[in-house]
């Protein structure tokens, strides 16, 4: 019974935790579309790759390119390497010129401007022996690295935004975890329907809850012990420092996500299955 319980809070605690995550997730997506991040991190991937801005502009404006975006005034946030060295050899070589023919596509990119990305367009050309596919193989694994670096600069963003709105919703929705426990661990009406919820959510292939207003309806479904009703007396240190540390806590959990709490509760799920229900 009281190793049944614990797990039944547990797994309440985790439940509430993938909630929040994706609440806080879905203004993450708000609020890197809003700067258009990801479509401004490939642009400025692009032209440090290069090198020089007027290549990188015919790059980014080639038709294959701006086709991706979906319309004439958005900038594309994704662009398959195969497409991106087929318009950087369509924009070394001039229209008309006939930018399939190796040698004048080796012609063309030795009046580059001396750089890296010269050397590194003659380097991939050299290497191909006359064949022009496979120099594009070559740009290809060229560009794919120097993704890698701009996708992680973005992340690296995105971390300290996750924190940021993590503590935010914490904040806004007042969700003390030490508070939560508390109230999952003294009524077990309100455990058994946390619980429930967590069985329906990790049972499913894919989440039931999987949109910013499933979150927050399901969120408050519950009469759980969140926002800011009920606060420590004046003059209670140990209650108010026991409360920050609650809200510090589920800031530090949300910031982990929705896909890592949401894996827990599937794992965890196991435990509660194999043991007694608590409350019988």
């Amino acid at each position: 019974m009281f190793g049944s319980t614990i797990i039944d809070v547990a797994i309440g605690l985790i439940f509430i935790y993938f909630l929040l995550s994706m609440i806080a997730s879905h203004i993450n997506e708000f609020i890197a579309a809003i700067f258009n991040w990801r479509a401004k991190d490939l642009g400025n991937g692009i032209r440090n790759l290069l090198g020089d801005p007027d290549l990188a502009a015919q790059v980014w404006n080639h038709p294959l390119v701006r086709g991706l975006a979906g319309g004439t005034e958005k900038k594309p946030s994704h662009i398959p390497a195969s497409t991106f060295a087929l318009a950087l050899f369509d924009a070394i070589v001039p229209e008309g010129n006939n930018p399939t023919a190796f040698d004048k596509v080796r012609t063309q990119a030795a009046t580059l401007p001396e750089g890296s990305a010269r050397e590194a367009i003659l380097g991939f050309l050299d290497a191909a022996n006359g064949d022009l596919a496979q120099a594009r193989v070559g740009v290809e694994h060229w560009f794919n690295a120097a993704m890698d670096h701009v996708t992680g600069l973005y992340r690296q963003r995105m971390r300290w935004v996750t924190l940021f709105v993590a503590f935010a919703v914490t904040l806004v929705l007042g969700v003390d975890t030490f508070a939560l426990a508390d109230s999952l661990w003294r009524e077990p009406t309100l455990r058994a329907a946390v619980q429930g919820a967590a069985q329906v959510t990790q049972s499913t292939q894919d989440s039931a809850v999987s949109g910013l207003q499933d979150a927050v309806n399901t969120l408050f479904q519950f009469n759980l012990t969140i926002g800011w009703g009920v606060l420590p007396a004046d003059g209670d240190i140990a209650g108010w420092i026991k409360k920050l540390v609650g809200l510090g806590f589920t800031t530090l959990a949300v910031s982990l996500g929705a896909p890592f709490w949401y894996n827990l509760l599937k794992e965890i799920g196991g435990l509660r299955s194999s043991g007694p229900t608590s409350g019988k």
